[in-house]
């Protein structure tokens, strides 16, 4: 789902009908779902394993998502004051209020259209079918809503599905397992607490119905009419003050890959540039990253961190933030903390010792860089085990792989802290 992103792409609502049924996918390449599915399908419950209320129990306060489907009913809880905006679309078109089809609420006749396993489940649009062929009409677009600490962190996460930054209309996705790298390209709104382990048995085409409940005074008083989604939509922060912008990546966006290292169908540089102007949009935190095909000069690298120090004042990097550089001809990954997100990184306040070349905070720079290199790299063996012999994963896919585990984790480590 994003899904155009890194690695998957959500199909999203797109209301233009030829780009609709490729660009909006939550973009899953064949090597991705490939690791996706022999990692995760293969104990498909291990991955389902989730604190759920008890069913038997009255609902607290709140307000959820209900749906029903002929293998079972799952339940959502809707983080409707954290994030409003996506709360209030989803209500609106399950309840009517928003958008109607036929005289009934829009999410009525909706199917699991796309099902994949290890991954995501997704909907959200009447009739459509995961055929590559069909052009639907949608609900118009709006902007995203990320919330640092709201992430794909498990199953049974509920998401919007999108076709790029502020495409989010009508479509939605539930993870099937943790999946880190859709952070910060697809808005989390909503997490299960019953009926997670019906989930892993929906199959595609399977029919859905949403009922929303109401429990409790604040839940009821809850509004997704017109007006109040437009306010919401109107407060959002927009991505490059452009709807839909994605523009591709430049010598000062937040990521680049200036020498084509990494696979450009789907075109992951772009996916990482957008996702780590999302953190910056969100956040205040910058974090940008090159790969690169040749390390630094010798010149270049006369003092330690001299390259890494300039990168980071080139890109902007100012005054907190971190830069990530891989160089291929070395598989060299280098990782630069700019300002208080030194101290976020390292866990406390570091003394002027520790930050020594070769220093405790070195070490702990390069355990997080081997652990995500090894990360990556398990990661792509898995996809070449498990991957068709005419459908090797692509060159470059090595790279990217290590690309998320880096990004992923600086994210994870900096984001909290803001």
């Amino acid at each position: 789902m994003s899904p155009h992103p890194p690695a998957p792409t959500v199909r999203s609502m797109h209301s233009t009908p030829p780009a609709f049924r490729r660009a909006a996918r939550l973009r899953a390449p064949f090597s991705v779902l490939c690791l996706l599915f022999s990692v995760l399908c293969l104990h498909p419950s291990a991955s389902l394993h989730a604190a759920e209320s008890t069913p038997s129990a009255p609902l607290p306060d709140g307000l959820y998502a209900e749906f029903t489907t002929p293998r079972g009913t799952t339940t959502v809880e809707l983080f409707y004051t954290r994030a409003p905006l996506m709360c209030a679309n989803f209500t609106g078109l399950a309840e009517g209020t928003l958008a109607s089809k036929n005289g009934q609420p829009f999410y009525t006749g909706l199917t699991w259209y796309r099902v994949v396993p290890g991954f995501v489940i997704q909907s959200g649009n009447p009739g459509l079918k995961d055929t590559d062929d069909e052009a639907k009409p949608v609900t118009p677009h709006f902007p995203d809503e990320f919330v640092p600490g709201l992430r794909h962190d498990s199953a049974g996460i509920l998401s919007m599905a999108n076709a790029g930054p502020d495409t989010n209309s009508c479509e939605f996705f539930l993870t099937l397992a943790p999946t880190h790298r859709l952070n910060y390209l697809h808005s989390v709104f909503g997490r299960t607490v019953r009926g997670l382990d019906t989930l892993a048995h929906i199959r595609q085409d399977d029919p859905v119905s949403i009922k929303i409940l109401r429990v409790g005074p604040a839940a009821r008083a809850f509004k997704n009419d017109p007006a109040t989604f437009a306010a919401l939509a109107a407060r959002a922060k927009k991505y490059a003050d452009t709807p839909g912008a994605t523009p591709l990546p430049t010598a000062t966006s937040h990521f680049a890959d200036p020498d084509n290292l990494l696979p450009a169908e789907p075109p992951r540089a772009k996916t990482f540039n957008s996702k780590l102007a999302n953190v910056e949009r969100t956040t205040g935190l910058r974090i940008a990253a090159r790969v690169f095909a040749k390390s630094p000069t010798a010149a270049e690298d006369s003092a330690p961190g001299a390259f890494m120090k300039a990168l980071a004042a080139q890109l902007g990097v100012t005054p907190r933030g971190a830069v990530a550089a891989y160089f291929a001809d070395d598989q060299d990954w280098r990782i630069w903390l700019v300002g208080d997100s030194t101290t976020a990184f390292f866990g406390r306040v570091a003394t002027a010792a520790e930050l020594g070349d070769g220093a405790a905070f070195h070490d702990v720079k390069e355990a997080f860089v081997k652990a995500a290199q090894a990360e990556g790299d398990a990661a792509y063996e898995l996809q070449k085990k498990n991957a068709p012999a005419d459908k090797t994963p692509p060159a470059g896919q090595r790279i990217k792989l290590q690309t998320d585990a880096i990004l992923d984790g600086l994210i994870l480590k900096l984001d909290a802290k803001t």
